[in-house]
């Protein structure tokens, strides 16, 4: 090799070694949560065996996506145990809807910031004007004690365009003093928007995120082996204002081994 094509090359390491340390970089700024969906079986059968191996991963805070048959009280006792906290909570809409106020006083037991709605379901999805409104009393009940509400979307939100979007509507009828959102960046990616664009144009709205992984056919996999760009998505979120991100797949074959893997790709390891 002579001496220019030396040059060449050492350029090159040079440039490969910044890029990686700068996805590296942005891979750290965070200490992610997991959203508990992931190991839902797992959970059910042994609540504190589950939060321990998710705390022998690395992981030190949750999201729920319900209590596992256990009343709030005792889900924060499994989770001190296991020295993990709540950082949020995804709330059901039958219990949004019935009782509002216990199932937000859930969060002031377990020491959870947000409570975020998770799901609509198909046959209730029609009047998203509607859905804001109600958005907003329930938001002004968590403020109410010190709880943040929010919203989590799936693709479904992203139908149509314009301010038809339903997206779209929310974020325009929502209260922002009221109402966040929790952008799930594959459910976003698989309705064909860009999660950095959209953290790009809506980041004020937005203060968790879910990670988890898109392949080329649109199938669901752990953080780092798909095609979401992570790099630009946590630098942007951290440049928008997100709090907090949980890692979750919602059929992995295993899901400690689904979250170990995400978890050693967010920390560069």
């Amino acid at each position: 090799m002579n001496r220019r094509h030396l040059l060449l090359g050492l350029s090159g390491l040079v440039v490969s070694g910044a890029l990686a340390g700068t996805a590296r970089a942005a891979q750290t700024l965070y200490d992610p949560g997991v959203e508990l969906y992931t190991v839902r079986d797992a959970l059910k059968a042994d609540p504190v065996g589950t939060f321990k191996k998710l705390h022998a991963i690395g992981y030190r805070h949750i999201e729920t996506s319900n209590l596992a048959g256990m009343t709030a009280q005792a889900f924060k006792a499994a989770l001190d145990e296991a020295d993990m906290k709540a950082t949020a909570t995804h709330v059901g809409l039958a219990d949004l809807m019935s009782n509002p106020e216990a199932t937000l006083d859930d969060n002031l037991v377990l020491g959870a910031k947000y409570a975020v709605m998770a799901w609509i379901p198909q046959d209730q999805r029609g009047d998203w004007a509607m859905w804001a409104d109600r958005m907003n009393h329930w938001g002004e009940l968590a403020k109410e004690r010190g709880v943040v509400f929010g919203y989590h979307n799936h693709d479904f939100e992203f139908v149509g365009k314009g301010p038809e979007m339903p997206f779209h509507i929310l974020l325009e009828r929502t209260d922002p003093e009221l109402v966040i959102i929790e952008l799930d960046c594959y459910w976003c990616s698989l309705a064909g928007h860009d999660p950095v664009h959209v953290l790009e144009e809506h980041g004020d709205r937005i203060k968790t995120l879910h990670l988890k992984d898109k392949t080329p056919s649109g199938d669901m996999a752990p953080v780092g082996e798909g095609i979401i760009p992570w790099d630009k998505v946590l630098k942007v979120a951290k440049a928008k204002g997100v709090e907090q991100v949980y890692v979750e797949h919602d059929n992995p074959t295993d899901g400690f081994v689904s979250l170990a893997s995400s978890y050693k790709y967010l920390k560069g390891v």
